[in-house]
């Protein structure tokens, strides 16, 4: 017996089984498919990442107030946490907060500025609020408090610094021209807040939208769970087997690539059928996702080819998993908590960048995280090569401790 001889039958023997393996893994697909796609569609993201929104009303023509607002909404941190609506009423801004679509409705007199900025009396803005409980009204009471500490503050400086220039003998001009400098001296200290902190924009799922996020993770997770599919090939291989088809030469390492170019093909061919099905739904329309929205052939093609690498370390993964776990049930039930485990550290439901620091490293060296970020990279168009040599690390590794765990099955004789 040869190596050819022994591929042979170990095609033969896959190929028996593929018809069940195929129509498994078409009926995991269909599921999936449909959970994935009904919780996407009625699960609105934009309530988890949404901003608090914040109304006012104030006069629309004074320059001050709107580079104020400009600066706010652009350059000053808070923008990272606050939406900010005009209104030309407080009948409107009522009204919005009563439908929810604000938190906080500022109320900004017409004078408000040439007071604070002239001492023509005390500057006040009236902040209107829904009563409610929770994380919203900490974030309110957060808000309210900083704008008053920042009035104070401004108000304090300025009536200060009318009383030192009172005994002065300096013209109104001058007078308005210090109050001015003081005055953008206070706003440049608020704007240089931002060089207080630190904004990282950790994105979601390596700078994925939640649906390329959410559908990278659905692909992987029938990824991981395709192999089960082929659970059948694993069962009936007894020891004895393999001690006479090495004693007629066909080596250990000859006996596992035989068996995992028979296992691969089987996995590529399941897999490639259910990506055909997903660039067809693609085409007609009936899914879309911001990722895919430029050359759809071109980043699908890019996709496709970067989902076989990682199937190559998948399926080398799951080999080792179910040549090492001995009994039909210890196969399955095993190998199926390590792989819910690990697609659970590496990203697949929820994303990685959100879990705690100590799950959140574990999850990137995970050969199922290593996966993720081969994979993610397909999507954006930004390989990383380290994360494809890690791949490759893992593929020759765990063939090696495969080959090395038939070896001792043999010797052995384990069963």
């Amino acid at each position: 017996m040869n190596i050819g001889t022994y591929f042979k039958g170990q095609l033969k023997r896959i190929s028996k089984l593929f018809p069940g393996i195929f129509a498994l893994s078409v009926a995991f697909a269909i599921v999936i498919g449909i959970s994935g796609g009904l919780y996407a569609k009625y699960t609105n993201y934009n309530k988890v990442i949404s901003k608090y929104n914040i109304g006012i009303m104030c006069e629309q023509d004074n320059p001050l107030l709107s580079v104020g607002l400009g600066l706010i909404q652009s350059i000053d941190d808070s923008r990272f946490l606050v939406n900010i609506y005009n209104y030309t009423s407080e009948e409107q801004g009522f009204e919005a907060i009563h439908n929810k679509e604000i938190k906080i409705f500022v109320v900004v007199p017409d004078d408000f500025v040439n007071n604070l900025m002239y001492q023509q009396g005390k500057p006040h803005v009236k902040l209107y609020a829904a009563s409610q409980k929770g994380i919203t009204t900490v974030m309110m009471d957060e808000l309210v408090n900083l704008l008053s500490d920042d009035l104070i503050l401004t108000s304090t400086g300025l009536y200060a610094l009318k009383d030192e220039l009172q005994p002065l003998s300096l013209s109104d001009e001058d007078k308005r021209y210090l109050n001015d400098k003081l005055f953008m001296a206070y706003m440049n200290s608020l704007l240089a807040r931002s060089e207080l902190t630190q904004i990282n924009e950790i994105g979601l799922g390596d700078g994925l939208s939640f649906m390329g996020f959410f559908f990278c993770g659905i692909i992987l997770f029938y990824t991981v769970m395709l192999s089960f599919c082929s659970i059948s090939y694993f069962i009936g291989g007894r020891t004895e087997f393999f001690m006479i088809c090495r004693a007629k030469g066909v080596r250990s390492w000859a006996q596992i690539l035989c068996e995992y170019v028979c296992f691969f093909t089987s996995n590529l061919i399941c897999g490639g059928f259910t990506l055909l099905c997903v660039f067809i739904i693609f085409k007609t329309g009936l899914l879309k996702i911001d990722d895919f929205a430029g050359d759809l052939v071109t980043t699908y093609l890019r996709f496709s080819i970067f989902y076989i690498f990682i199937l190559v370390g998948l399926t080398a993964f799951e080999f080792l998993l179910f040549e090492v776990i001995r009994g039909i049930i210890n196969k399955f039930l095993m190998a199926f908590l390590v792989l819910i485990g690990f697609s659970f550290l590496s990203g697949y439901f929820y994303p990685r960048s959100f879990l705690p620091g100590l799950a959140n490293a574990i999850g990137k060296v995970l050969p199922t995280g290593v996966a993720y970020d081969v994979l993610s990279c397909g999507i954006t168009g930004a390989p990383n090569m380290i994360n494809v040599l890690k791949m490759l690390i893992y593929i020759v590794v765990f063939l090696g401790f495969v080959i090395l765990a038939r070896r001792v099955r043999i010797v052995k004789g384990l069963d």
